[in-house]
């Protein structure tokens, strides 16, 4: 099976508004974690904020990974420069990352190529501000009046939500329409669609990009993932099933770490038959040699992993990629810091990895940024490939209590907790990299480097 060469990227994550910005973070262990304010959500947090975890209503964690100071440029895409700034985020940053990721790649304004490019993006199913401000009008005649009944208030009037952009009907297609906007502003193919793997989503969507490469339904392929659900609601539902951590600090491969920090942000890659590339003299900045995917199926819950599914997923991506275990240099976990999903996640890499005597560095990105949900694969795919390019492993920060034992495969001598220079074992590095998502949706990927890649 042909191998599937990335030739371009971008991203927009919490404290970054490109890969350059991303990477130089991670090289000074920056944690770009912070505070919510009345601009994120649009209102006072202290009005729902609560220290008591448990309480319906209330948020008991205020912290989380913001994307701001974002300005966009309607007039740069062939779409009408009123109608792209009256849209959502989730529509602003994904032309935003596909532009910067195209010419990245050195095709933008290639007609010729671009007309056989498709365009994959994992998208969130859930509210987002702007489009809350569209059925706002409905809320307000439907709930309205039931307050003023529960309150016996005649004069009770939900606040109205001012702006001076008028509400596009498109921020009512948040779950679809991105990837199809994307392909009309970028003059690209026909081939786009949206999917919702929850935080596998990106990995999900390169695997399909490579199906429409590797088929020649395509000739380049945009893929990667974004988050960009209203942090309030987003806020209220992790608050609800208790996912935050209480001392707001999220520390991923350490047994002190309760809980998760939720982030936005959006990252994408641009994609290319190996053979291809190779041919038209690309940038490699890494290898797809393979991925696994694979879904948990019938397990304990929709919010519990499960091990079988994880390890299966493992297994279909070392016999695509006809590798073993022992040749990874490096790992990216998913470890987001929940206790029962490392430990799940921990228990999957110790029984597959362990079999194999494999003994691979590991780390995690999400101390440094946060959660990304369905954009999670995205960022730890960029912080796999710019540690290849840039020869040095980051540190996983907030590390102060690394889980397993000097016996196990995520031993804490092989958790990067200080920046590590890249140490293959042959003149290729290889490395992989896992995300898993609520309802049991596993992908494993596994990137390669040679010494005669492009820097």
């Amino acid at each position: 099976m042909e191998k599937i060469a990335i030739i371009g990227l971008s991203c927009l994550f919490p404290g970054a508004k490109n890969p350059e910005e991303f990477w130089q973070n991670l090289n000074e262990q920056k944690d770009s974690i912070s505070s919510v304010t009345i601009e994120d959500i649009g209102v006072d947090p202290a009005i729902f904020y609560d220290p008591v975890k448990g309480k319906p209503e209330t948020i008991y964690n205020l912290n989380g990974g913001f994307v701001r100071n974002f300005k966009f440029e309607p007039t740069e895409y062939n779409l009408p420069p009123e109608l792209l700034a009256s849209l959502d985020n989730t529509f602003q940053w994904s032309l935003y990352a596909a532009k910067q990721a195209i010419q990245q790649s050195g095709y933008l304004g290639n007609q010729a190529v671009l007309s056989k490019c498709g365009v994959i993006l994992g998208t969130l199913s859930l509210p987002t501000k702007a489009s809350n401000q569209l059925f706002a009008p409905i809320y307000q005649q439907t709930i309205q009046p039931a307050i003023q009944e529960l309150l016996q208030e005649k004069d009770f009037h939900l606040p109205s939500l001012a702006t001076s952009i008028k509400a596009s009907p498109y921020n009512a297609m948040i779950s679809g329409f991105p990837a199809a906007m994307v392909a009309q502003a970028l003059s690209l193919s026909n081939i786009h669609f949206c999917l919702d793997a929850a935080c596998s989503s990106p990995l999900y969507a390169i695997k399909l990009a490579s199906h429409y490469l590797r088929s020649h339904k395509a000739d380049l392929m945009l893929a990667g993932g974004i988050s960009c659900a209203d942090p309030l609601f987003l806020r209220m539902f992790f608050c609800g099933i208790q996912g935050y951590p209480e001392n707001d600090i999220s520390r991923p491969l350490d047994n002190t770490s309760r809980g998760l920090i939720t982030a936005d942000g959006i990252g994408m890659f641009v994609l290319k038959r190996h053979s291809d590339a190779i041919r038209d003299g690309d940038n490699i900045l890494a290898t797809i040699c393979g991925i696994g995917l694979s879904n948990d199926g019938r397990g304990k819950h929709l919010l519990s992993p499960n091990s079988q599914g994880q390890i299966l997923a493992f297994e279909r991506a070392y016999t695509e990629a006809e590798l073993s275990p022992k040749d990874i240099d490096y790992m990216e976990c998913h470890a987001t810091g929940t206790l029962l999903g490392d430990t799940t996640e921990f228990n999957s890499v110790e029984t597959f990895f362990g079999e194999h005597q494999a003994t691979p560095l590991v780390g995690s990105v999400k101390a440094n940024v946060g959660h990304l949900m369905v954009a999670a694969g995205s960022v730890s795919l960029m912080k796999v490939i710019l540690s290849m390019c840039g020869n040095i492993i980051p540190a996983t920060i907030n590390v102060t209590d690394p889980i397993g034992s000097d016996d196990n495969v995520i031993a804490p001598k092989r958790i990067v907790i200080n920046a590590t220079k890249w140490r293959g074992k042959a003149s290729v590095k290889r490395a992989a990299l896992s995300a898993f998502g609520f309802g049991g949706t596993n992908a494993h990927l596994i990137l390669e480097r040679g010494e005669k890649d492009n820097d």
